[in-house]
């Protein structure tokens, strides 16, 4: 990766660059390590202040990342500073509004609300879903999470929103990566897979607000492959019993994580194809990180075995009685 500050190419003073990005941490992030040295008359000085953009570029000269500086860290005694940026999703999940929603697309919330926090709107998804809530002290990301997350209850579909240089997309969660392959005979170094039942819980005592039982609900498949697991569930007046109860259960849980030659197309929030004796399919990847030092591009990618969303429940309106 080729980094840029103020127009100039400072990548022969940047000794590492991490790029990341992980569907819970929403905005990508860049870190670089750079020497500055007053005392070497021989090295230039670079001056990179917070607030300043940063440029990422692949080797074609194709944007990657966009995104301003966040964090100056300087150390005099190893000759280093280290900068932190964030792409303009940082700034969605920082600020904050208040709106009131009434039979309106997410499409169209997304952009109401970029406009208002100045970021600008790239491609959105399209649901055709019009959704009502009311966002009191939510930040941006929240407020269009919200959207989608309503829409997504109509369409079936998960969305996620990323940033395009500097513009906002909104993607189909979990869409393929064309083209590319995560394959062990190939491109792949390393790979660990998990299988865990320990947080196991498959069947729910359900009982009144006094203790009393009134009820289970189980999963008879789980109980009979790997004994029974209970945990209990006093009813609310104010939940839906049953909502609350399935979401009690958890079954067998699975996580896995790669590292391989990297390639800028992997990007958490979609999913690419594995080819490997321990495991091949389609996966979702959960996070990555990027790493550049020393000419060589490695990534270490984080996989989910479901298509997750990171969902944000809107507070609805009360009806006046």
């Amino acid at each position: 990766m080729k980094i840029f500050h103020k127009g100039k190419d400072i990548s022969t003073l940047v000794k590492k660059i991490t790029w990341s990005g992980s569907r819970m941490q929403v905005a990508r992030k860049l870190v670089f390590d750079y020497v500055q040295d007053d005392r070497d008359t021989l090295i230039p000085v670079l001056e990179i202040n917070n607030g300043e953009t940063i440029f990422g570029y692949d080797e074609e000269n194709n944007i990657v990342f966009r995104g301003n500086v966040f964090d100056v860290e300087k150390n005099r005694q190893n000759s280093n500073v280290r900068i932190t940026a964030f792409d303009n999703l940082f700034i969605l999940s920082k600020s904050k509004t208040t709106k009131k929603f009434v039979n309106i697309t997410a499409e169209d919330i997304t952009t109401v609300i970029c406009k208002e926090l100045g970021i600008k709107v790239g491609n959105l998804v399209k649901t055709g879903i019009p959704v009502s809530f009311i966002a009191d002290r939510k930040t941006g990301y929240q407020i269009i999470m919200m959207a989608y997350t309503e829409a997504s209850k109509k369409t079936g579909e998960k969305y996620h929103p990323v940033m395009n240089n500097d513009q906002l997309d909104v993607i189909l969660k979990g869409t393929l990566i064309e083209g590319y392959i995560a394959d062990s005979s190939s491109n792949m170094t390393q790979s660990t897979y998990k299988e865990s039942i320990e947080n196991m819980v498959n069947q729910v005592m359900i009982t009144d607000q006094q203790g009393n039982m009134i009820g289970y609900k189980r999963n008879d498949e789980w109980i009979n492959k790997y004994s029974m697991i209970q945990d209990v569930y006093k009813t609310d007046p104010n939940k839906d019993t049953n909502k609350e109860v399935e979401a009690m259960l958890r079954g067998l849980t699975r996580s896995g994580s790669l590292t391989l030659i990297g390639d800028y197309r992997v990007k958490s929030s979609y999913s690419i194809e594995i080819r490997d004796s321990l495991n091949a399919g389609k996966f979702w990847v959960k996070s990555d990180v990027h790493t550049f030092q020393n000419g060589n591009h490695i990534m270490k990618i984080e996989l989910e075995f479901e298509n997750m969303m990171n969902e944000e429940q809107a507070p609805q309106e009360k009806t006046k009685k």
